[in-house]
């Protein structure tokens, strides 16, 4: 008999100890309800309408440098689908000159480049020199040293800037492409140290997530502390 009733009294207090926990974990998620509605709307929001993202490369180099957090608007062509990145809804699509996020068709890994190309647009490339719909784009020179050559490059009447890597080889490859319906091509602002649709083809319109225009802060080693925060980006 004290068997079961040892038995029955260590069943009794687990279950204590368990309607503890509850009570526990009910008080905390009462006193602290508002802040975790909180967090439940700011991922929401991050992952559908707004969102941020640290730059490890420098393919978009000098417009956007590694260590560089970018501001990203994904309701600028229609929200995206949270955690599949794919847009819910389009009311928009990115003209030539803006800088996008997007899936490339090659690895599942959030890319950033600018839009050279639309559907339907004819691109023409010949090493250093780029043409679109026959009228090649206008290239300045802005300055130059032993390590790089920036120019200014002109595209829809917007002028941005352009790198190239002395210690890299200069840009040789060859295309004479048009764009295809719902696809884009786009290209990194540091034309030899840039992975993109000149070597793995064009961006499913389904796959970019959203617009850069801004950067949200700079952690980069090379700029003066808070000097890149909030700049706006050609």
């Amino acid at each position: 008999m004290e068997i079961y009733v040892q038995a029955g009294m260590e069943l009794w207090m687990l279950k204590l100890a368990r309607g503890d926990r509850k009570v526990r974990v009910g008080k905390v998620v009462q006193e602290n309800r508002f802040f975790i509605l909180f967090l439940i709307l700011w991922s929401v929001g991050r992952i559908s309408f707004a969102d941020w993202s640290p730059v490890p490369t420098g393919s978009m180099e000098p417009t956007i440098v590694p260590g560089d957090v970018l501001l990203i608007d994904k309701t600028a062509f229609g929200p995206s689908v949270p955690f599949l990145n794919k847009r819910l809804l389009t009311w928009g699509s990115p003209d030539r000159g803006d800088i996008i996020t997007f899936i490339p068709p090659h690895e599942d890994i959030l890319y950033v480049k600018r839009v050279i190309g639309i559907p339907g647009d004819l691109i023409q490339i010949e090493g250093a020199a780029i043409s679109v719909n026959g009228a090649e784009l206008p290239q300045s020179l802005v300055s130059a040293d032993d390590e790089r050559l920036i120019l200014e490059e002109s595209l829809v009447d917007l002028g941005h800037s352009i790198q190239y890597s002395s210690s890299r080889p200069a840009p040789s490859s060859r295309h004479f492409i048009t764009v295809p319906v719902d696809k884009y091509f786009v290209m990194g602002d540091h034309r030899n140290n840039s992975s993109d649709s000149r070597y793995w083809g064009f961006v499913d319109a389904e796959k970019i997530t959203g617009k850069v225009d801004r950067v949200m802060l700079s952690l980069s080693s090379e700029w003066p502390y808070l000097s890149r925060v909030g700049k706006i980006l050609d």
